[in-house]
């Protein structure tokens, strides 16, 4: 698992490296003026030297004592839950773009997913957006390669949404995140990455 200084070299090596990144380029497609993008684009943003150097919150505070946190874990969390999550999704770059600081986040995730209580029983929601899928039938079975986000709220948003039985507290992957650190009240639980799911009816969509 990496440290806190290969995430902040990495957000250096690229702003070094793209000197002109925010140049407008002529898209021929688009037949307009965009600015080039690139998968790890996302550094140029300085969002680990950011929370780096910031003061944890009091609640970060508590939460780095109660379950062992280390330096980068608690950059990896701040990140996660602040608003570079979509980044810790491999679908949110195109096939065979995922680049390697998201893959080496990714990690740091899942250790720190493992390190929350595991979810003892209790329906929870994961409400879809764009890039979650969608169309499901009875036998599917889905993997989400990433660590799928979830709450135990019920919301009642008008979207998609998976509606997750998960496994005995022996057996499932999900563990409570939201007891580490409840960011925003979303009571948030998070399944290990590449957690296979079933889907065995619907309610809109239900897994």
């Amino acid at each position: 698992m990496k440290n806190i200084e290969y995430f902040i070299n990495k957000e250096k090596e690229f702003k070094t490296s793209h000197p002109n990144v925010l140049e407008l380029i002529y898209d021929e497609q688009c037949k307009e003026f965009v600015h080039e993008s690139y998968p790890d684009g996302f550094l140029l943003k300085g969002m680990f030297e950011h929370f780096a150097s910031s003061k944890p919150s009091q609640e970060m505070k508590i939460a780095i004592q109660s379950y062992n946190l280390t330096d980068v874990e608690v950059l990896i969390l701040r990140g996660f839950l602040g608003n570079m999550s979509q980044y810790f999704r491999n679908d949110y770059f195109k096939i065979g773009e995922v680049p390697e600081v998201a893959k080496e986040m990714q990690k740091v995730l899942d250790s720190i997913i493992r390190k929350a209580p595991v979810h003892n029983g209790g329906v929870v929601y994961r409400f879809l957006n764009d890039y979650d899928k969608s169309v499901l039938k009875v036998g599917d079975i889905i993997t989400i390669d990433h660590s799928l986000t979830t709450t135990t709220d019920d919301w009642n948003q008008d979207c998609n949404v998976y509606v997750v039985n998960p496994l005995s507290k022996e057996l499932t992957s999900a563990h409570d995140l939201y007891k580490i650190v409840n960011h925003g009240n979303e009571n948030q639980v998070n399944f290990i990455k590449g957690t296979l799911f079933l889907c065995i009816g619907s309610r809109r969509r239900y897994v």
